[in-house]
């Protein structure tokens, strides 16, 4: 979002303030030139401002063609910085199957799509420019032609019709700036319209969030991806201190529930309510929700600062809980224990360990609600058992997304939903 709106932002100044700017400052010119031509004759007055307005239509010709090249200019930044993120956001996986190949073939593509666009602009921009510098030339002519006319006429001194041509010069220069100040502005008024709703306001939310989230309420929920298909939920409601298991096939939207809980996807219909401790409909902060997602997000940075999130208050805990989540055997294996610096390049830590750690973060942050999705599926049966069992003693409430649990780990939940096809 800076990256586009700093673009549109470079081209609004370079294509609207700046002319603004050059029209005022020019305008004083024109209004003196005008008044000398006056005193010398009348006919010249109205010729010129007859080759002035036909100068000044001179930029409808190219202005459907400059604005479709400036707005085109725009999409393409944006497809550029969308396929950066996209692309980048997952080097990883692009590391570990040596497919640099395609990331090299797309970012060129897209790079080259966006070089060509400012091509193509300034292209259009130059034949607008000649249109309009043709008709400049081509005024200024016909002026000094017709002061010429005029001095054979006996109708004005040679003195004069050699001044004209000056006057005639600095008026169509002038009418010149105009008209490419004129195709600056509506060149980028798509963009200007772009750019006023991507900065339109926020309006700020008075109302007070709550953190003390116990209990939650699903009605009626349908969610609905773009140019995707509709999930329709049963009715679920989780009570405070309650360990659920939340199973069903590939496709029946577990992962988009957690999505549409934490307010990442808009519910086509439907509510999700939560009531904190003493059953009172709340409006939830949501960041304050423990989300332990399937692929594990760390830092390039030491354990214990991962399991912290740098809060060094809690550096005294972080021993208690790494023997909780079944981290304590894997540090030891570290010469540098808790210190090991996480090498995101290098991948020195396994999948479990990984897991292991995001686990540890969340729990020493004490998050009241918990939402987990896969979060123990690269962890050893053994080890996730003992995982479970300290979480399912606490006072959390918790749901968890779960594949591959035998029937002994899910006799350890209060209860399980099952979702197939969207129904319970």
């Amino acid at each position: 979002m800076q990256n586009e709106l700093g673009n549109n932002f470079d081209m609004l100044t370079d294509n609207y303030a700046t002319p603004v700017q050059t029209l005022i400052s020019n305008s004083f010119t024109l209004i003196f030139t005008i008044g000398a031509l006056v005193q010398l004759n009348w006919t010249l007055v109205i010729l010129t401002a007859v080759l002035a307005v036909l100068n000044l239509l001179t930029p409808r010709i190219m202005e459907k063609a400059t604005s479709k090249a400036n707005q085109q200019v725009s999409i393409e930044n944006s497809k550029l910085l969308k396929t950066i993120d996209h692309w980048m956001g997952g080097m990883q996986e692009l590391r570990r199957y040596s497919s640099f190949t395609e990331l090299f073939r797309t970012m060129n593509k897209t790079d080259s799509d966006f070089e060509g666009s400012n091509i193509r602009n300034a292209k259009v921009q130059s034949f607008s420019l000649f249109i309009s510098s043709l008709a400049n030339t081509i005024s200024q002519v016909v002026i000094s032609l017709w002061a010429g006319a005029l001095f054979f006429q006996g109708k004005m001194t040679i003195g004069a019709a050699l001044v004209v041509g000056d006057f005639a010069s600095q008026i169509f220069n002038t009418v010149w700036i105009y008209e490419q100040a004129m195709t600056q502005l509506k060149s980028v008024r798509s963009v200007n319209e772009e750019t006023k709703k991507l900065e339109k306001a926020v309006p700020e939310n008075t109302d007070k969030l709550s953190d003390d989230l116990a209990e939650l309420e699903i009605n009626d929920l349908s969610v609905k991806y773009e140019h995707g298909e509709k999930i329709n939920y049963p009715d679920i409601k989780i009570n405070q201190g309650e360990k659920v298991l939340l199973t069903g096939d590939s496709g029946t939207g577990k992962s988009t529930l957690f999505k549409a809980i934490l307010g990442q996807l808009k519910p086509k219909s439907g509510t999700i309510i939560f009531k904190n401790s003493n059953g009172n409909v709340v409006n939830p902060d949501l960041g304050k929700i423990g989300y332990i997602a399937q692929d594990s997000v760390l830092f390039p940075d030491s354990i214990k600062n991962n399991i912290t999130m740098f809060n060094s208050s809690l550096d005294s805990r972080v021993e208690e809980f790494i023997e909780k989540v079944q981290l304590q055997k894997d540090v030891l294996k570290f010469p540098n224990g808790l210190e090991t610096a996480i090498d995101l390049d290098a991948d020195n830590l396994s999948g479990g360990q990984k897991q292991k750690i995001v686990l540890a973060r969340s729990q020493i942050h004490h998050s009241k609600f918990v939402l987990m999705d896969e979060a123990t599926s690269a962890i050893d049966r053994e080890a996730t058992e003992k995982i479970l069992q300290e979480l399912l003693k606490s006072d959390v409430t918790l749901i968890l997304i779960a594949h591959n649990f035998d029937q002994n780990l899910r006799k350890m939940f209060d209860r399980e939903i099952h979702l197939k096809g969207g129904e319970e």
